[in-house]
């Protein structure tokens, strides 16, 4: 069996490909689903880009606008969460609903993963609410 000849110029065309993907070097604002740890819950990230906040007060400060994150209404680093939150986008009613969820779980189930993301979840332990 015998191939056709193939120049270097079809070769080239060939080759050619178009990426479809997310440009992760620039982060998107918007709102999206993260694990913060192996084994943790998943939280939902906030991505925006705009006046930076007090971590006290959290009024806005008078400052250059830069990217901003938060993860479950808290205050992350972004280069914590971007561009590994990049694949799964979520709504703003997804997002509000996962931020009372864990408002809820810190008054009902304080010792939770779903309470404080840096626990480990364990679907076998009594005191751990249903996730959902």
């Amino acid at each position: 069996m015998t191939h056709p000849p193939v120049t270097y110029a079809d070769a080239a065309q060939t080759m050619r490909r178009v990426f479809a993907g997310t440009d992760v070097t620039k982060p998107t604002a918007g709102f999206y689903r993260f694990r913060m740890r192996s084994g943790g819950v998943r939280g939902v990230v906030r991505i925006w880009f705009g006046p930076p906040h007090d971590p006290v007060t959290g009024e806005e400060l008078d400052r250059s606008w830069r990217w901003q994150a938060e993860f479950n209404g808290e205050p992350v680093d972004l280069d914590r969460v971007w561009p590994d939150c990049a694949g799964e986008p979520v709504t703003e009613q997804d997002y509000r609903r996962a931020i009372a969820r864990q408002e809820w779980a810190r008054q009902h189930a304080p010792d939770s993963a779903y309470a404080d993301h840096r626990k480990r979840r364990d679907p076998l332990d009594p005191g751990e609410p249903l996730p959902f």
